[in-house]
């Protein structure tokens, strides 16, 4: 399980780094002409994961338990913004959108990763405890 756990997390904060250098690249790429923003399709992803095709083996140790759902292999696919433009010279980066998805992302990428901190350090403890 906690294996699992490390997976998921893992696969969160990997998510959020290609998202944080598309970010990244957008803002760089504000004043260039034609420049399309780009980002990551976390909505398809999500909904893929609710899916029914989906599941998790989660062991339910009572019959009133949920059964959870997999985020494995979630499919983070990357797009391009083609059909919009609202600058003169084609290109649709708007600088305070990107601000506010580069801080809305910092807050997801740092609370995975205190996340995973805190799996490291309860990993630790049983270790500690049980003499390896």
């Amino acid at each position: 399980m906690v294996n699992r756990v490390m997976q998921i997390l893992e696969q969160g904060i990997d998510g959020a780094s290609r998202r944080q250098s598309h970010i990244s690249n957008n803002i760089a790429n504000a004043d260039t002409p034609g420049y399309k923003r780009e980002d990551i399709d976390f909505k398809s992803a999500l909904r893929k994961l609710a899916g029914p095709e989906r599941g998790l083996s989660l062991s339910r140790t009572r019959n009133n338990h949920l059964a959870g759902k997999d985020i494995s292999n979630s499919g983070l696919n990357n797009f391009k913004e083609r059909n919009s433009s609202f600058r003169v010279d084609g290109g649709n980066v708007d600088i305070e959108r990107e601000m506010a998805e580069m801080a809305k992302n910092n807050i997801y990428f740092n609370t995975l990763t205190q996340q995973m901190d805190a799996s490291f350090t309860r990993l630790q403890s049983v270790l500690d405890r049980s003499g390896g």
